[in-house]
């Protein structure tokens, strides 16, 4: 770029869309030649799992039933003639970084928590057997899993009274994702809080105390498909996820 401006790419380059296999190259390339940086998205984190060995128990460190099959099966179809090229990508996402900060801004894939940050600053030395294990076992007490879990697919939360909801691919749910970038002063009922809210209970006036980010340095991050016209809801907090990969728009904030 004529004024060395950088791309900062926010995760999650694969299972989705028509070309995951060009977006990749050209994310690794533009990366390689210093012209981007990227952080690592819970995609990125489980195809690692979904493919890396388990030593010690046997199978792999994510689970092959249908339902991960299923959430990556576009990525493997669309490298079924390219098994070392796919290698290749697989050993480049576990370089990438889970979280990013430059002098004016942070990055990370789906939520920045300072606790969850600090942590893996602390703790965090790589990818490796012991990390996958932790960062997979939701019974975890070292704090591993809840650091990766929610800095890669973000904080979540128990609906009141037994409700469920569908996700985009199909799935039951009871527990909504937090919008935790949204400002104390625009949370007043549960579905300005809670994504896909069931409609009966989304004009109930909050009564918890849901994780907010308030920090002066802006972070911008990626992973929640949001839809309709891209715009920023709190100029600290800025979601670039407009849903490109299923008919929506691809954003970027200068």
């Amino acid at each position: 770029h004529p004024e060395n401006r950088q791309v900062v790419f926010v995760g999650d380059f694969i299972d989705r869309g028509p070309k995951i296999r060009e977006t990749l190259h050209l994310v690794r390339d533009m990366v390689l030649s210093g012209n981007a940086h990227a952080v690592m998205g819970n995609h990125e984190f489980n195809a690692i799992s979904f493919h890396t060995p388990h030593m010690e128990k046997g199978g792999f460190f994510r689970d092959h039933s249908l339902k991960e099959i299923t959430q990556h099966i576009e990525t493997l179809e669309q490298f079924r003639h390219y098994d070392s090229e796919w290698t290749e990508f697989l050993d480049w996402f576990k370089t990438l970084p889970l979280f990013l900060e430059f002098d004016l801004f942070r990055v990370v894939h789906a939520c920045w928590d300072d606790a969850h940050i600090q942590f893996l600053q602390n703790q965090y030395k790589g990818i490796n057997a012991d990390f996958l294990s932790k960062g997979n076992d939701k019974t975890d007490s070292t704090g591993f899993y809840m650091a990766v879990e929610e800095t890669l697919k973000g904080k979540e939360s128990p609906l009141p009274n037994g409700y469920i909801f569908f996700d985009k691919d199909g799935n039951e749910r009871s527990e909504c994702r937090i919008r935790w970038w949204r400002d104390t002063a625009s949370r007043e009922r549960l579905k300005d809080v809670l994504m896909a809210c069931p409609e009966e209970i989304a004009d109930r006036k909050i009564q918890d105390n849901y994780y907010v980010y308030m920090n002066p340095k802006p972070v911008f991050f990626g992973h929640y498909w949001l839809k309709g016209a891209p715009h920023i809801e709190n100029p600290k907090a800025v979601c670039l996820d407009y849903s490109v990969a299923k008919g929506g728009v691809l954003v970027a904030c200068r």
